[in-house]
């Protein structure tokens, strides 16, 4: 499991590059197209993230152009996070990789066969998060 998740980030990521999309970004991007506005702590518990873990990489994001951060109203140590128009390219750069790789992946395996492994993948997830 180890080598094939370091494999396929490595593919994806090395295929992201150009954009400026790095580890851990997707998700967040994901997170805002659903979310927009949103403040820092629920992207954090939404995602499995830690707080520093969030305010590090929106930081990055904020240089990179990809998200916008605005003080709240109600309360100045509260700030919303807004996914930008570079950052919704970025998004779909990510989901079009994504999908390349995994096409990819899959190659040669039965519609059933990827649905199985999937739902393997997905349990596995479920029993690591519990």
């Amino acid at each position: 499991m180890v080598r094939l998740f370091r494999l396929h980030s490595k593919i994806v990521f090395g295929r992201l590059a150009p954009v400026g999309v790095t580890q851990g970004q997707p998700r967040i991007l994901h997170y805002l197209t659903e979310h927009d506005g949103c403040i820092q702590k629920d992207i954090s518990c939404q995602n499995d993230l830690e707080p520093a873990t969030v305010t590090n990489s929106l930081a990055v994001m904020e240089r990179a152009g990809f998200i916008r951060r605005k003080d709240s109203a109600d309360d100045r140590r509260i700030l919303h996070v807004f996914i930008t128009d570079k950052g919704r390219e970025a998004y779909a750069a990510s989901n079009r990789t994504f999908a390349e790789v995994e096409a990819v992946a899959f190659r040669g395996f039965s519609a059933k066969e990827r649905e199985q492994a999937l739902t393997y993948l997905g349990r596995l997830y479920d029993n690591l998060r519990s």
